[in-house]
């Protein structure tokens, strides 16, 4: 655990680890996602990588999550089922969606799933991937210093 600065006070937090969903069925671009979270300044991730939805259902039964990430498309299928499941199953969890196919109506239709934030995976950086989650947790990406 790292003591960072949080923008909101003067004063030091302390950035707990974060339980991330990862749902993306590319191996080269859960790699590139795991070494932009893995340069990551003020917060850790605990990466829990699905390839398919089965996979991503059994991570939502077995373990704690705090924020998801999905590909918006999986070979074969989109996500946007599997995240209005999430919705369902888990009001409040913070849902970002990852794509290449960064058109004005597949935005649309991730906001209208339940995804917070939209990004493109073309020109994603480390520095932005990791604002927009900092954005989307807000507060419950820290921990209050004793």
């Amino acid at each position: 655990m790292r003591a960072v600065r949080h923008d909101g006070g003067s004063g030091f937090a302390q950035a707990r680890t974060i339980s991330v969903l990862l749902l993306e069925d590319d191996d080269v671009d859960a790699k590139l996602i795991a070494l932009q979270a893995a340069g990551f300044r003020m917060i850790d991730m605990r990466v829990l990588r699905a390839r398919s939805t089965a996979e991503a259902r059994e991570h939502v039964e077995a373990e704690r999550i705090d924020l998801a990430i999905l590909d918006f498309w999986l070979g074969c299928e989109s996500s946007l089922r599997f995240l209005a499941e999430l919705n369902a199953r888990l009001p409040g969890l913070p849902a970002i969606v990852l794509t290449g196919l960064s058109m004005p109506d597949v935005r649309e239709m991730c906001a209208s799933a339940g995804a917070v934030c939209f990004l493109d995976k073309a020109s994603l950086t480390g520095e932005a991937f990791e604002a927009a989650i900092l954005g989307v947790l807000g507060p419950r990406a820290f921990r209050s210093a004793p």
